[in-house]
């Protein structure tokens, strides 16, 4: 089994947005076209929690400990990790998905970001740990290489 972590910002009142691109990803792949297929197994953070994350998006129906080891687990069984850092118009910085990258870094887990932000697409620790930073989701999806990491890890179809 493949599984893909979708990393983001999470706010309340963000909550379309925050949302939306996750979908967009996960849509591509379940509605596939191509000979091959993607059965992809998405662990994402939103999960079960949308109607119980606060405006500001620090607190949900779980206790904090709880949300940190269940994404730190997601993070730990994941083939790849598709990180937004677009924080969409909030304030607030990225600091689960800041966690999220470390933890990746150190399972040595294949990273894709989504950021146009100058301060992400330049920064060291991004740039020398990402696998690859694109600046939207389309260019994502038309790089595929969701395909090529699924494909190196999980059929050797020639």
């Amino acid at each position: 089994m493949f599984y893909c972590y979708l990393a983001g910002f999470i706010s309340g009142r963000k909550l379309q947005e925050c949302t939306k691109w996750r979908k967009e990803i996960r849509e591509h792949y379940d509605n596939w076209k191509g000979k091959e297929k993607y059965p992809i197994e998405w662990l994402d953070p939103l999960n079960g929690e949308l109607e119980n994350i606060s405006s500001d998006g620090l607190t949900c129906s779980l206790p904090g400990k709880a949300l940190v080891h269940r994404d730190h687990s997601s993070v730990k069984v994941a083939n790849l990790i598709i990180a937004n850092l677009d924080t969409f118009g909030e304030k607030r910085p990225l600091t689960g998905t800041v966690y999220e990258l470390a933890w990746a870094w150190m399972y040595k887990t294949p990273v894709i970001v989504i950021s146009t932000e100058k301060y992400y697409v330049n920064h060291p620790f991004i740039v020398d740990t990402a696998s690859m930073i694109v600046s939207s989701v389309d260019e994502l999806l038309e790089s595929k290489f969701i395909n090529y990491i699924y494909k190196g890890l999980v059929t050797a179809n020639y």
